[in-house]
């Protein structure tokens, strides 16, 4: 499993992840999309520090999943049940080998 520490920066969801060389890097193309949604299903508005757990693998208490649908341009689309696509860019890779299936993720309001 993983972790990320998401927030808002310049519009968007943004996490940094200073070991990935990863700073203010944007969530975009439908996917700050999807994590809104979950965040209003699951009753966590309002805050701005959310931890993202996610994980190629189904674990307990995982609030939701997305499925890829196809790769294009170095990254990956991917459908959440309630959103319209979102695109998860190459730095994806940063975390796992390949474009996984599905992604099982949770989120939990730090701040």
């Amino acid at each position: 499993m993983l972790i990320l520490e998401m927030y808002r920066h310049a519009g968007t969801w943004v996490f940094t992840d200073e070991k990935r060389d990863l700073v203010n890097e944007p969530f975009v193309l439908g996917v700050p999309e999807i994590f809104d949604s979950v965040i209003e299903e699951q009753d966590l508005k309002g805050n701005h520090l959310y931890r993202v757990i996610f994980s190629d693998q189904n674990f307990p208490l995982a609030h939701a999943e997305v499925e890829k649908i196809s790769e294009e341009g170095g990254g990956a689309w991917y459908k959440h049940k309630k959103t319209p696509p979102g695109w998860l860019c190459p730095a994806t890779l940063k975390f796992f080998k390949e474009f996984p299936e599905r992604i099982f993720f949770k989120i939990e309001v730090i701040s």
